[in-house]
């Protein structure tokens, strides 16, 4: 019996480190200071790509508001990248940001998995200094690009208030899952020795 216990007990302690593993990550960029440039925080890593800003590190926002979020600027001014990009070290779901386009319409996110879109749609009717929130559909997100809309053309500054996400559990490999049942077995028999002996 109480072998039957103790294996219970290791399948409740695996799965529910599984769900710590999946719990809800969010990034809130509105506090830093202006004119902070972000390379990466654990689990995601940011860089601006496309004209007429030359790719590199975003940072930010430091003209628009006191506390406007990452900008697609390497230093919170004009000029700006066409496209602010989040990469994630792992895939995840639940995606969601909040997003201020100071005016400007037309922006619009695209979410990959490897290379394949996953999801994208227009970012409308965020009014001048609102964060709006925008809710990404779809799972196994490795990459979210937000994408001023002005092909290069021209600079427009847009703010990333919040980044929200969830981390995929990592699924075990077959040879650490036959493992863990030999060590629960062999536990089990140990314990099963032990209560005969007596």
């Amino acid at each position: 019996m109480r072998s039957f216990k103790f294996a219970i007990l290791a399948i409740a302690l695996l799965f529910t480190a599984s769900a710590i593993a999946r719990a809800q990550t969010t990034y809130d960029f509105t506090g830093l200071a202006p004119s902070t440039t972000v390379t990466s925080e654990p689990g995601v890593t940011s860089d601006l790509q496309g004209g007429p800003n030359p790719s590199s590190t975003p940072a930010t926002t430091s003209t628009l508001w006191p506390c406007c979020g990452l900008s697609n600027s390497s230093t919170g001014n004009y000029p700006t990248s066409t496209i602010l990009d989040m990469a994630f070290t792992s895939p995840v779901d639940d995606v969601s940001f909040t997003f201020d386009n100071f005016g400007f319409s037309g922006s619009f996110y695209t979410a990959y998995e490897g290379l394949t879109v996953v999801d994208s749609g227009v970012i409308g009717g965020v009014d001048s200094g609102d964060f709006g929130l925008v809710t990404v559909s779809g799972s196994d997100i490795t990459d979210l690009q937000l994408n001023n809309d002005t092909g290069g053309a021209s600079s427009w500054e847009f703010g990333v208030g919040e980044l929200t996400y969830t981390p995929e559990a990592t699924t075990p490999e077959p040879s650490s899952l036959l493992l863990f049942g030999t060590g629960i077995l062999g536990m089990a028999g140990m314990l099963r020795r032990k209560m005969l002996a007596r």
